[in-house]
């Protein structure tokens, strides 16, 4: 059978493996890499994403999706990676364990789990999680900002009907809880931010509200790259055994010529 015309479709064998743990300290390793990578494109975003915030929404859209997507093919990659190692483990260890030897608790944690790559992206991503699931419970529409006053007016403060009019513009406004936690999660979500107006007060709100699900949409490319790790590892075994195959079939042809 061929997959495409002329090209020769590509063995999977399957072979069995042990079963690991999802949760274990391998998992919450390989979190804080996840953590780390989201700290250095959060921070990235922060220094490019002024250059991206176009006046065309479509412009806008397209180019904060890119960035968004070049974060979650990193992590995407990052778990096909992770899968693959775990499954090789994963696939000696229950060699070892068929010929008699004990298999401890520390190499059943680096065995592949189907839910590990999943777990180990909620482990990196805890810590933002918890603070923007905070900031979206206590975050309100943003109000308008006054701007600041032209120096020349100054003179005319003196007077007490123009200086109680611009009284406003002096008033000192504390940072609350919600303003401290939006600094960190905005840093997260700055891409999500770029693509809605910053004059579309609702649209804003609604961003900020459903941060934790934006802050976890990157991390479970991670997971999902994971899961291939199986497929990937078959794909390994089925070039090796095709690869055999040639070889015997060479053998046997070089054997029939030389009778």
């Amino acid at each position: 059978m061929t997959a495409r015309k002329g090209k020769p479709r590509q063995d999977i064998v399957f072979k069995p493996y042990l079963k690991g743990h999802a949760v274990s300290l391998p998992a919450a390793k390989r979190g804080l890499r996840i953590l780390a990578y989201q700290i250095a494109f959060a921070f990235l975003f922060l220094l490019i994403g002024p250059l991206f915030n176009f006046e065309s929404l479509v412009l806008r859209l397209l180019i904060n999706l890119a960035m968004v997507t070049s974060l979650m093919v990193l992590l995407y990659i990052e778990g096909t990676r992770a899968g693959v190692e775990d499954v090789s483990f994963a696939q000696i260890a229950l060699q070892r364990q068929q010929n008699g030897k004990t298999i401890d608790v520390r190499e059943l944690n680096r065995c592949y789990h189907p839910a590990k790559g999943f777990v180990t992206a909620l482990l990196g991503t805890l810590p933002l999680l918890l603070i923007s699931l905070l900031f979206a419970l206590t975050v309100q529409p943003r109000q308008y900002v006054l701007g600041s006053l032209p120096d020349w007016v100054a003179a005319y403060e003196r007077r007490a009907d123009i200086g109680l009019a611009l009284s406003y513009y002096h008033e000192q406004r504390s940072l609350t809880l919600p303003d401290l936690l939006g600094i960190a999660v905005r840093l997260f979500i700055l891409p999500f931010i770029n693509m809605v107006s910053q004059n579309d007060t609702r649209a804003l709100c609604l961003v900020d509200r459903l941060s934790p699900l934006l802050i976890l949409l990157p991390p479970c490319a991670y997971g999902t790259g994971y899961l291939r790790g199986p497929v990937l590892r078959a794909r390994v075994h089925g070039a090796i055994e095709s690869d055999n195959r040639r070889r015997q079939r060479r053998r046997k042809a070089t054997k029939s010529a030389e009778e």
